[in-house]
């Protein structure tokens, strides 16, 4: 098992993720279900599904990948 990074990554079929210094880069996409897929798995930490998908949301913002196509950052107060 891996980290959230590790997971993401996977799960939207990247070689690499964003680096820091270029802020603009967009790297990939994911969709909603595969992170509410990512969200089941027992070693994510959180209390609840919704509190499991915000945090992956936030890798996602992290590491400049988009959501369906959208800015990570709309999705931040994502509740299912």
């Amino acid at each position: 098992m891996g980290t959230i990074a590790a997971l993401v990554k996977k799960a939207a079929n990247l070689e690499k993720l964003a680096k820091k210094e270029k802020q603009e880069e967009i790297v990939g996409d994911i969709s909603l279900e595969k992170i509410k897929e990512i969200a089941k798995n027992s070693e994510i930490p959180g209390n609840s599904a919704n509190a499991k998908i915000r945090q992956i949301i936030g890798s996602c913002i992290s590491y400049k990948i988009t959501i369906d196509g959208k800015d990570s950052r709309e999705f931040k107060n994502y509740q299912e």
